[in-house]
């Protein structure tokens, strides 16, 4: 009985370290194109804190070519 707690125990923490290491984040810019308001959206992004990192420095760069952008990410 308490090797299969265990193994239950072990199961669970297990996934619990896995589940919190992927977040998923979608990131979108505005800008004014010809005095119009505009907007760019990029696909969500899932990952670990690097990838997530590299992908919010992606889009930051992007709009910074868009003079006025304003950066957008939501995180789930």
């Amino acid at each position: 009985m308490k090797n299969i707690f265990t193994f239950f125990a072990a199961a669970v923490i297990t996934s619990m370290i896995f589940a919190s290491c992927t977040k998923c984040s979608t990131c979108s810019y505005s800008y004014k194109y010809l005095g119009k308001d505009s907007s760019k959206a990029y696909p969500e992004q899932c990952g670990n804190k690097k990838e997530l990192d590299n992908y919010r420095q992606k889009v930051n760069a992007d709009a910074s070519v868009d003079n006025g952008a304003t950066v957008t990410c939501t995180e789930k």
